[in-house]
């Protein structure tokens, strides 16, 4: 255990998140933040200043020895890659580890493999064709289009701007409305991909509190002009990471303000497709917007298959075009392939749905049932739709139980990396996407790390956040 903190430490060093001259924790007090035993982190700590990397200071502890100036200007874009919560997330491979982080499903195999499959003829028009088609594949875009319309927002093909999923429409938009230092008004908490994205564009992160109805539109309009925020985003339907959706009233609220304060509305709606109890969806927010104020995401990696990386935005043509020229100078163009495959899956949109209901409905309940029986002092919501549980852990750090938990064999996700502001400590996020098996063993490994982690010293948090 001692050699994997000193790896930590020693790369935090490399990266510049740990610049020449800082001084460490004392041993018992990183031994406590971690969950670990003093005697770890001192051999640790004895190990990289065997290696160079660390030096004592007589009476004043250990601090990072001093290294090359070249190292530390290349700090700035090293520490945000290194701590992007998307790459980290991303790179969990183990099979060993019970993966309670990533919030990805597994492609929906239950569809005819037909739809996954292009006809002869389909394939042979992609094949002479030499264009790169920068605003997407026509049929795909028609097929968008068409979906918005039957959800009583019309739309027409010119629109849609295809993206390589939903993330890559979060980084075209912030490159065309945001500048460095520019402020940028999120959820808070929030989807922590959007977060890494502004983050890296330098923008300030100005955060609006989520509650069990969403956020309250009278609070937007006092942020709004407070925080001076060129930017809104906002994932209102099953909401990243509560599961709160937002009513019917206030998403017409919220597009009033956009329009009257100015601010482009960013509506991500890569998990609005995930009902489990609701029979029928809120409208978009675009549906009460300006016409040129309101640009709406999706995304066909939740519902049918992330595998394709087929996204996109919708807004007015103006907006898609100046968005167009951004992501022309990134890609060219979207994969052709894969794009033809998404407007094949959009035909069978209404059984993908019923599928994913009847696969996250078993899923959500077990997962719940099993947390309430195992670990009764966590709270949270039963969400309506979406892929995750909120749980609160009253009174303690989840950073230090994720800790505790990575050492039974389950990956956690802390609240903090869905925050702006370090935030929400005491809570985790946990998607109910795994076979019933391994929700079953995690749950237990849970409890085990939970009944252990108890039984260590106080871990209890500094403050308390309020329950969301």
């Amino acid at each position: 255990m001692h050699s994997r903190l000193g790896n930590a430490v020693q790369t935090a060093i490399q990266h510049g998140l740990l610049l020449p001259g800082t001084r460490l924790p004392a041993e018992r007090s990183l031994a406590q933040s971690l969950a670990l035993s003093r005697t770890t982190v001192l051999a640790a700590y004895n190990a990289l200043k065997s290696d160079g990397w660390l030096e004592s200071r007589a009476g004043s502890g250990t601090w990072v020895c001093a290294k090359p100036a070249a190292q530390a200007r290349q700090r700035t874009y090293d520490a945000v890659l290194s701590n992007s919560s998307t790459l980290n997330l991303l790179q969990i491979d183990d099979s060993e580890v019970i993966d309670f982080a990533v919030g990805t499903p597994k492609p929906l195999s239950d569809l005819p493999r037909a739809l996954y499959t292009l006809d002869p003829s389909i394939q042979t028009e992609l094949l002479m064709e030499r264009h790169y088609m920068p605003l997407g594949f026509p049929a795909l875009r028609q097929a968008i289009a068409a979906y918005y319309t039957r959800r009583d927002l019309p739309t027409a093909a010119d629109q849609i701007l295809v993206t390589g999923g939903a993330q890559q429409a979060i980084s075209l938009v912030t490159a065309t409305y945001l500048q460095r230092g520019d402020s940028v008004l999120v959820e808070s908490p929030t989807y922590f991909g959007a977060l890494d994205v502004f983050r890296f564009a330098g923008a300030r992160l100005a955060p609006v509190a989520v509650g069990l109805d969403h956020i309250n539109a009278s609070e937007l309009r006092d942020r709004l002009p407070a925080t001076g925020s060129r930017l809104l985003y906002l994932t209102p339907t099953y909401q990243n990471p509560t599961g709160a959706t937002m009513p019917d009233r206030a998403r017409r609220e919220v597009a009033q303000l956009g329009e009257e304060f100015g601010v482009p509305i960013v509506e991500d709606h890569s998990l609005s497709e995930l009902a489990i109890e609701e029979a029928s969806q809120p409208p978009f927010i675009a549906r009460y917007g300006a016409a040129s104020n309101v640009i709406t995401l999706g995304s066909l990696s939740k519902l049918f298959w992330a595998g394709l990386r087929v996204g996109w935005l919708r807004a007015p043509v103006g907006v898609v075009t100046k968005i167009a020229r951004v992501k022309t100078a990134a890609d060219l163009g979207s994969a052709l392939v894969t794009q033809a495959i998404g407007a094949q899956l959009l035909q069978a949109m209404d059984e993908a749905k019923t599928i994913r209901r009847e696969q996250l409905a078993a899923k959500r309940d077990l997962l719940a049932q099993l947390l309430r029986e195992a670990l009764p002092s966590w709270r949270f919501e039963l969400p309506k739709g979406g892929l995750f549980l909120w749980v609160h852990l009253p009174g303690y750090d989840s950073r230090q139980f994720a800790q505790a938990a990575a050492r039974h064999g389950v990956a956690l996700t802390p609240g903090p990396l869905f925050a702006a502001d370090d935030s929400f400590v005491e809570y985790l996020r946990i998607p109910y996407l795994l076979d019933e098996d391994r929700i079953r063993l995690g749950v237990q490994r849970l409890a085990e790390a939970w009944e252990a982690f108890m039984a260590s010293s106080s871990f209890q948090t500094p403050r308390l956040n309020p329950i969301v």
